[in-house]
């Protein structure tokens, strides 16, 4: 039975579960005894409490408070596993050696050592859970241990590119070995152009949808990368401003625009004759059409705001890409 087509004609991106190479993460391993505590002073997460076993999103940011890297901090027996675009990682390595004294903390840029696959679609989690049973981590940024055949590994459940989806990381000389177990196991491989797709529909930002001067709460994922009641950290005071504030002036929304043709990153958003953003990503959503991510200036997100995207009528939706915004 084929799966529905979306509402413009298309089929689902991923019907079931298949696997796509993810060249988009990068490693940052901190080691040591202090690892946890030094590094919860430089993220806006709270990582000293983290489990082994357990993982938060947050944020690094300089002084000023803006960002460096958006990443998932895992805990680990260890210390931590920072996963976070590779297009960062070495700069943030070398953000927090920066700060590195005396702790017992040993920081490395291992996105070279390692690489990264996700599984996603519908059935994702049934198909791991048919091979590796009960280990499937469940609940965003939870992750376990676990053997592909003889492949070791770490899943990381996510919800980067909708309700199901898994993060596999293994040693980059082991990459070949787990797609081979892949496909003796009757996994499809998917397009990474669709995965880009389910990514941009979920509004989760690659360092490329992250200009300089880029403030935390301007990407929309305070709820999940932001920690209010935790101790001191570089760049809090920025964020705390922020939140008496009430508001940023900018955010990171997806915004649908008319017509099938992509508009490419730089696509100029505006509004009333006047620039409000600027896509950083762009894709054709099933969903929704053509579509990009870009942060806005919140005078092109009032209710009444009219919007075109290179001249052409312009939307931004909602979390909920049933309703608009």
């Amino acid at each position: 039975m084929q799966p529905a087509s979306g509402p413009h004609g298309r089929p689902p991106l991923f019907p079931a579960a298949s696997w796509t190479d993810l060249a988009s993460r990068g490693t940052v391993r901190a080691t040591g005894g202090a690892a946890a505590t030094f590094v919860d002073k430089f993220t806006t997460a709270a990582v000293g409490t983290l489990a082994p076993g357990d993982g938060t999103e947050g944020m690094f940011a300089d002084v000023r408070g803006w960002v460096i890297a958006l990443a998932a901090i895992l805990r680990t027996d260890d210390g931590l596993l920072i996963d976070c675009d590779v297009a960062v990682a070495a700069t943030l390595r070398d953000h927090l050696e920066h700060y590195h004294i005396r702790e017992d903390v040993v920081l490395v840029d291992a996105s070279g050592d390692e690489r990264c696959v996700a599984i996603v679609g519908p059935g994702a989690a049934r198909w791991l859970a048919d091979r590796l049973g009960s280990d499937v981590p469940t609940g965003p940024l939870r992750h376990r241990s676990i053997h592909f055949g003889r492949t070791g590994a770490v899943v990381v459940a996510v919800d980067w590119f909708g309700a199901d989806g898994f993060l596999v990381r293994v040693p980059a000389n082991d990459l070949s070995a787990l797609h081979d177990w892949f496909a003796a196991e009757g996994l499809p491989r998917g397009d990474a152009a669709a995965l880009d797709a389910l990514r941009i529909e979920q509004r989760f930002p690659l360092a490329r949808d992250i200009p300089e001067k880029t403030l935390p709460q301007e990407l929309d994922r305070t709820a999940r990368a932001i920690s209010f009641t935790k101790g001191c950290y570089l760049g809090q005071e920025t964020v705390a401003r922020i939140d008496a504030l009430g508001h940023v002036n900018r955010t990171l929304v997806l915004v649908v625009v008319e017509g099938d043709d992509v508009p490419p990153a730089g696509a100029v958003v505006s509004c009333g004759g006047n620039d409000v953003g600027t896509f950083t990503s762009s894709c054709v959503s099933p969903r929704l059409g053509a579509c990009g991510l870009a942060i806005v200036h919140r005078r092109g997100l009032e209710p009444e705001a009219t919007l075109t995207v290179a001249g052409r009528a312009a939307r931004i939706v909602s979390r909920d890409t049933s309703t608009e915004a």
